[in-house]
């Protein structure tokens, strides 16, 4: 594998950082990751405008601009041969705090570390998307009052000991809730509810980050002509969903059937999760041209 680091495509062998830069020492790191269609990134816009919200909230001066990291992403895929039709790539953009100095605040002494990675995307399996998946509630809860739930960056403790509470429970995920009891996201997704012909996810202030295919989503929705909410709402909500699924930009859309042992609806993927799905696919077609 070859990735993109400070500038040049290298072997991912000599791509290294410093053992003393902040996303070692402090995970001072933001990122993004991208689905990748035949070479070609799908909404890679929209990801890089959150990335410099995200630059400019942690005080972090990325050394690219947005035309030089579209280049450079296109540059990578096409080093690993992921420009070929019919290959789909996962793509993660990563700027470091650079290396840390004496200062223990936002104050960065050294230029960021920042560097793309490229590799052919591995699905999760058919099954999640045939049967659907499973879910429990993480026993950790958001903070609808820090600002990290709000960014993506490279602390990703939380989500990697909920998704192990999962497992153990022999569950495929866990959906957190707030401090507040509210429902917030999945451990990497955000997460939707149907009710009828009514489609609703929890409001941006639950404490979640607010995806790229999340806004797909709704868009794909509204297009359809279903009503979209943004609710705050408890575990009743969707105890109570005939329809629910995950999205994130890898996997798109995927159902869940089982709640914490319970059937949602009727336990196989519902209607408006294959309609919204097909249509995501068909934008994602239209859109790329592939």
């Amino acid at each position: 594998m070859k990735v993109f680091l400070n500038g040049e495509i290298l072997p991912a062998s000599r791509a290294v950082i410093p053992v003393d830069d902040r996303a070692v020492l402090y995970g001072d790191s933001i990122f993004e990751t991208i689905r990748a269609y035949s070479g070609k990134p799908f909404r890679l816009s929209r990801h890089i405008e959150r990335l410099e919200r995200a630059c400019k909230f942690f005080n972090l001066k990325c050394p690219f601009n947005r035309a030089e990291i579209e280049k450079a992403v296109e540059l990578v895929i096409s080093a690993n041969n992921l420009d070929e039709k019919g290959v789909d790539a996962y793509i993660r953009i990563t700027l470091t705090g650079g290396k840390a100095g004496m200062s223990r605040d936002l104050r960065r002494e050294e230029i960021p570390n920042f560097f793309i990675i490229a590799r052919e995307y591995a699905p999760p399996p058919q099954r999640f998307y045939r049967k659907g998946i499973s879910l429990v509630v993480s026993s950790i809860r958001k903070n609808p009052y820090s600002p990290l739930p709000f960014m993506k960056t490279g602390n990703y403790l939380e989500s990697l000991l909920a998704r192990q509470e999962a497992f153990e429970k022999g569950a495929d995920d866990a959906v957190f809730l707030t401090t507040d009891g509210f429902i917030s996201e999945a451990t990497t997704s955000n997460i939707f509810f149907v009710h009828g012909n009514r489609i609703s996810t929890p409001a941006s202030r639950c404490a979640l980050l607010p995806g790229i295919t999340r806004d797909v989503v709704c868009e794909v929705a509204h297009a359809l002509a279903l009503e979209t909410d943004f609710v705050i709402s408890g575990l009743s909500h969707l105890f109570s969903s005939d329809e629910v699924f995950l999205t994130n930009s890898l996997v798109e859309i995927v159902p869940v059937t089982k709640f914490e042992g319970e059937i949602i609806g009727k336990g196989i993927p519902g209607p408006i999760t294959r309609t919204l799905h097909e249509a995501y696919r068909d934008l994602v077609s239209r859109e790329l041209r592939v």
